[in-house]
Protein backbone atom coordinates (compact mmCIF):
# COMPACT_ATOMS: atom_id res chain seq x y z
CA UNK A 1 0.00 0.00 0.00
CA UNK A 2 2.48 2.35 1.04
CA UNK A 3 4.33 1.85 -2.93
CA UNK A 4 1.18 3.08 -4.19
CA UNK A 5 1.83 6.34 -2.44
CA UNK A 6 4.91 6.62 -3.43
CA UNK A 7 6.51 8.28 -7.00
CA UNK A 8 9.00 6.75 -8.83
CA UNK A 9 10.50 9.78 -10.45
CA UNK A 10 14.79 10.11 -9.83
CA UNK A 11 14.63 6.31 -9.40
CA UNK A 12 16.97 5.76 -12.09
CA UNK A 13 19.04 8.58 -10.71
CA UNK A 14 19.45 6.59 -7.44
CA UNK A 15 20.06 3.02 -9.63
CA UNK A 16 22.59 5.01 -11.55
CA UNK A 17 24.74 6.54 -8.47
CA UNK A 18 24.63 2.86 -6.87
CA UNK A 19 26.49 1.44 -10.13
CA UNK A 20 28.37 4.42 -10.97
CA UNK A 21 30.53 4.90 -7.65
CA UNK A 22 31.29 1.37 -7.03
CA UNK A 23 32.26 0.72 -10.64
CA UNK A 24 34.51 3.98 -10.71
CA UNK A 25 36.32 2.97 -7.31
CA UNK A 26 37.31 -0.07 -9.40
CA UNK A 27 38.77 1.25 -12.42
CA UNK A 28 40.55 4.53 -11.03
CA UNK A 29 43.25 1.71 -10.20
CA UNK A 30 42.94 -0.46 -13.17
CA UNK A 31 43.72 3.20 -14.83
CA UNK A 32 46.69 3.64 -12.34
CA UNK A 33 48.10 0.58 -13.27
CA UNK A 34 48.11 0.84 -16.99
CA UNK A 35 50.03 3.88 -16.98
CA UNK A 36 52.63 2.00 -14.31
CA UNK A 37 53.16 -0.53 -17.07
CA UNK A 38 52.82 1.79 -19.89
CA UNK A 39 55.95 3.83 -18.17
CA UNK A 40 57.34 0.69 -17.65
CA UNK A 41 57.16 0.15 -21.25
CA UNK A 42 58.96 3.44 -22.48
CA UNK A 43 61.47 2.87 -19.64
CA UNK A 44 62.47 -0.54 -21.03
CA UNK A 45 62.84 0.52 -24.42
CA UNK A 46 65.48 3.76 -23.19
CA UNK A 47 67.12 1.39 -21.39
CA UNK A 48 67.58 -0.67 -24.10
CA UNK A 49 68.81 2.14 -26.44
CA UNK A 50 71.07 3.36 -23.99
CA UNK A 51 72.98 -0.43 -23.52
CA UNK A 52 72.43 -0.61 -27.17
CA UNK A 53 74.63 2.92 -27.72
CA UNK A 54 77.26 1.58 -24.37
CA UNK A 55 77.88 -1.69 -26.44
CA UNK A 56 79.37 0.16 -29.79
CA UNK A 57 82.74 -1.16 -30.39
CA UNK A 58 83.75 2.75 -30.88
CA UNK A 59 82.18 3.67 -27.58
CA UNK A 60 83.97 4.68 -24.62
CA UNK A 61 82.76 5.21 -21.43
CA UNK A 62 83.12 8.64 -20.92
CA UNK A 63 80.62 8.45 -24.24
CA UNK A 64 78.24 5.94 -22.42
CA UNK A 65 78.32 7.54 -19.61
CA UNK A 66 77.30 11.33 -21.23
CA UNK A 67 74.58 9.28 -23.74
CA UNK A 68 72.91 7.75 -19.97
CA UNK A 69 72.87 11.21 -18.49
CA UNK A 70 71.10 12.89 -21.96
CA UNK A 71 68.86 9.93 -21.92
CA UNK A 72 67.89 8.79 -18.32
CA UNK A 73 70.07 9.46 -15.57
CA UNK A 74 68.46 7.02 -13.07
CA UNK A 75 69.68 3.99 -15.70
CA UNK A 76 72.71 1.99 -13.94
CA UNK A 77 75.42 0.73 -16.44
CA UNK A 78 77.44 -2.33 -16.19
CA UNK A 79 78.96 -4.79 -18.22
CA UNK A 80 79.49 -8.16 -17.90
CA UNK A 81 82.52 -9.82 -19.40
CA UNK A 82 82.76 -14.14 -19.46
CA UNK A 83 85.52 -15.76 -21.57
CA UNK A 84 85.10 -13.75 -25.42
CA UNK A 85 81.54 -12.70 -24.91
CA UNK A 86 80.69 -9.11 -23.18
CA UNK A 87 77.29 -7.95 -22.31
CA UNK A 88 75.86 -4.69 -21.25
CA UNK A 89 73.28 -3.99 -18.80
CA UNK A 90 71.15 -1.11 -18.26
CA UNK A 91 69.11 -1.15 -15.14
CA UNK A 92 66.24 0.75 -13.93
CA UNK A 93 63.15 0.42 -11.79
CA UNK A 94 59.79 2.47 -12.24
CA UNK A 95 58.12 2.93 -9.22
CA UNK A 96 54.62 4.69 -8.39
CA UNK A 97 51.61 4.74 -5.99
CA UNK A 98 48.72 3.26 -7.34
CA UNK A 99 45.48 4.22 -5.86
CA UNK A 100 43.77 2.03 -3.11
CA UNK A 101 46.88 0.22 -2.95
CA UNK A 102 48.56 -0.66 0.41
CA UNK A 103 52.13 0.00 -1.12
CA UNK A 104 54.09 1.22 -3.46
CA UNK A 105 54.48 -1.08 -6.62
CA UNK A 106 58.15 -2.13 -8.52
CA UNK A 107 58.83 -2.99 -11.90
CA UNK A 108 62.36 -3.70 -12.50
CA UNK A 109 63.76 -2.80 -15.97
CA UNK A 110 66.70 -4.16 -17.65
CA UNK A 111 68.28 -3.21 -21.06
CA UNK A 112 70.71 -5.81 -22.54
CA UNK A 113 73.04 -5.68 -26.07
CA UNK A 114 75.88 -7.57 -26.79
CA UNK A 115 79.12 -5.98 -27.06
CA UNK A 116 80.43 -5.66 -30.84
CA UNK A 117 83.82 -6.70 -31.88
Amino acid sequence: MLSKLRSESGSAVVDFVLVAVPASLLVIPLIDLFGLYQSAIVKQQVAYDIARYAALADISLEKAAQYRQLRDSSVTLSTERSGSSCTVLANAEVLRKVTFWPEVLRVQIQGRAECEN
